[in-house]
């Protein structure tokens, strides 16, 4: 850590200005290698970060930051950014150290903070107006990627910056690849660009060739005024022009040089301007290859010379994104079902689906809205669709899965990832949400499973529902083994039984399988649907002394109070406890120390237990 935090000394202690070129690709191998070294530990975004080492650089010698504002799409490539601006990576998404993202209560380097793409060109036209009215001068800069900004909300932001007269610079860093890899048109016009070196090499031969004397540049000049005079008068360049910008392609953002050229130029220049930058993700790390570039998106704590993880699966483990994968697998590749998935492929274990089934898994890229209207298309006659999705970023749909699927009543499964808190990633990336939105829609129905074997029960049950169904599961990993297991649609199961009518609690998924484990005499009851309700079920407690309403995986304005407001309705006046997440943004931290902020860890739930028999 001393050697961590004496590295951000010396970079704070560079005057970034006066450093020559050779000492600049000095301290982008630094750099690299400190990320390398903070990831290996703490885990984090690594590929993209290596990537934009020198295009960050750059940018924090050209322009004046804070004066200037420097806005990363998603933020989850602002390493280098934090590490230019004085912070230490050495708790790198720990409770107590920077964030994974840009971060505005963080630095006054941040202008603005995200966890989901396509934000940045939006936020930065917003700080233009402001900026303008105020007559302040000073440079917006958004760095977007290939993949983001071919997302729909981008979209709608170049498509005003046609009638936009507040300038911004957009820096389109085109890796070529996304969270999984790019897909759609805008990418491949963007390789259509990133493949014309050979034009513009042959261009710039022409350019050195006509430069030898006074004539022939003369007679270059005027070739290029008449030529780029014909360009303008009959057709636009390519999209971005379309958009109202002044575009700059084709820049090697290893390259300072370059770079430099291309900020010096758009500064310059009076309208919004695009600069497409090619970068390699993944730069300078040997583990990091073509045909691994998506596993080493987010990381988890590594061995920096082997580059295989620390974290060892316990033996009869699997993860709950491998179980839905393995059972999608079967569907897909002999059932009539289609899969959709917004490039999360990678993290939800469906790649080698995707990869042998491509004409019935989509990858749609990070288009979340039109993910779900797909699904929706296809499954309104009666054909069943799934749509494979995180839960926060399932977030971004709210009014595709409101409007064209639960308002329809057509058979579309939305397989939730990553549902309830997930840790490091903090507040933009917690799946508390979504149970709440979702129980409130008409004819949609919401579970969750507690292991395996309740897991394929529920996706049995899919295959024959005709209707909206939400199938939610956490981060984390379960036994593998398999009983096989009926289920009843709207029914929950009592899976214990008190001596007494002392205390019931109602729970569901992995953390009921953790207090049946405490073996305590109570009633226990197993919610696997928290929409419906199993009123009936909730009859058979009226008679108890305490209630408690356990929800460890959303915030307590979803179940927790559909079941409060269901127990009054019955008439029930006796003792109800509730414990849900807050209905917070909720912090970095381990997840086992963000159950233990929002009281719903298994030590509070027993300690509460324990308190009511005294």
């Amino acid at each position: 850590m001393e050697l961590e935090d004496a590295f951000i000394k010396k970079v704070q202690s560079l005057d970034l200005k006066k450093l020559k070129e050779k000492e600049l690709i000095d301290l982008s191998e630094e750099i690299r290698n400190y990320i390398i070294s903070s990831c290996s530990v703490n885990g984090g975004h690594l590929a993209s970060n290596l990537g934009v080492v020198e295009l960050t650089l750059a940018l924090h010698q050209f322009f004046n930051f804070p004066k200037d504002k420097l806005i990363f799409d998603v933020g989850h490539q602002c390493y280098t950014h934090k590490i230019l601006t004085g912070r230490s990576l050495s708790k790198l998404r720990k409770e107590d150290g920077v964030g994974g993202f840009q971060k505005r209560q963080e630095s006054i380097y941040d202008p603005f903070d995200a966890g989901h793409s396509s934000t940045s060109i939006s936020a930065a036209m917003g700080m233009a107006i402001q900026r303008d009215l105020k007559k302040e001068k000073y440079d917006i800069i958004a760095v977007i990627g290939d993949a983001s900004v071919a997302n729909g909300m981008a979209f709608e932001a170049l498509n005003n910056l046609i009638d936009f007269n507040h300038k911004i610079i957009i820096v389109i860093n085109d890796n070529n690849m996304s969270i999984s890899n790019s897909t759609g048109a805008i990418h491949d016009f963007l390789q259509k660009i990133r493949v014309s070196n050979k034009y513009n090499n042959m261009k710039n031969r022409y350019q050195r060739i006509l430069s030898k004397n006074r004539f022939t540049k003369f007679l270059f000049k005027v070739l290029r005024k008449i030529k780029n005079r014909f360009k303008r008068l009959l057709l636009r360049n390519n999209i971005f022009e379309m958009f109202g910008c002044y575009y700059i392609s084709n820049v090697n953002g290893h390259d300072f040089s370059e770079l430099k050229k291309a900020f010096k130029k758009a500064k310059k220049i009076d309208s919004s301007v695009v600069i497409h930058v090619s970068t390699v993700k993944g730069k300078g790390y040997e583990f990091i290859k073509d045909e691994n570039l998506s596993s080493w998106h987010s990381v988890k704590p590594f061995d920096i010379k082997t580059g295989k993880s620390k974290e060892i699966l316990e033996e009869n483990k699997i993860c709950w994104s491998e179980v839905y994968a393995n059972l999608l697998t079967e569907e897909i590749e002999n059932g009539s079902s289609i899969l959709i998935n917004p490039a999360t492929l990678v993290g939800s274990k469906l790649q080698k689906l995707y990869e042998k089934n491509k004409n019935k898994v989509f990858d749609v890229g990070i288009s979340e809205e039109h993910a779900l209207t797909l699904a929706a298309g296809f499954s309104a006659f009666n054909s069943h669709s799934y749509v494979s999705i995180y839960s926060s970023f399932m977030q971004r749909a709210y009014d595709q899965i409101n409007h064209d699927i639960a308002r329809l009543n057509i058979p579309v499964t939305l397989l939730i990832d990553r549902a309830g808190l997930v840790g490091e990633d903090g507040e933009t990336h917690q799946g508390i949400f979504d149970e709440s939105f979702l129980m409130n829609m008409p004819n949609m129905c919401v579970c969750m499973a507690k292991d395996y074997s309740e897991a394929k029960a529920l996706f049995n049950f899919s295959k024959i529902y005709q209707h909206p169904l939400a199938i939610r599961y956490p981060l984390g990993c379960i036994d593998n083994s398999y009983i096989e297991k009926e289920i009843e649609y709207g029914k929950w199961i009592k899976e214990k039984e008190a001596s007494n009518k002392d205390i019931a609690l109602i729970t569901f998924g992995p953390k009921l399988t953790e207090i049946l484990n405490l073996n305590l005499d109570i009633t226990i009851i197993n919610a696997l649907f928290q929409k419906p309700l199993d009123e009936e079920c909730l009859k058979s407690l009226l008679n108890y002394k305490n209630i408690i309403v356990y929800d460890a995986y959303a915030i307590e304005e979803g179940f927790c109070y559909h079941v409060l407001t269901k127990l009054y309705e019955l008439g029930y006046r006796d003792n109800i406890k509730l414990f849900g997440v807050k209905n917070e943004f909720i912090l970095k931290a381990s997840i086992k120390r963000q159950e233990e902020m929002n009281h719903v860890d298994i030590n509070t739930i027993y300690e509460y237990i324990k308190s009511l028999k005294v």
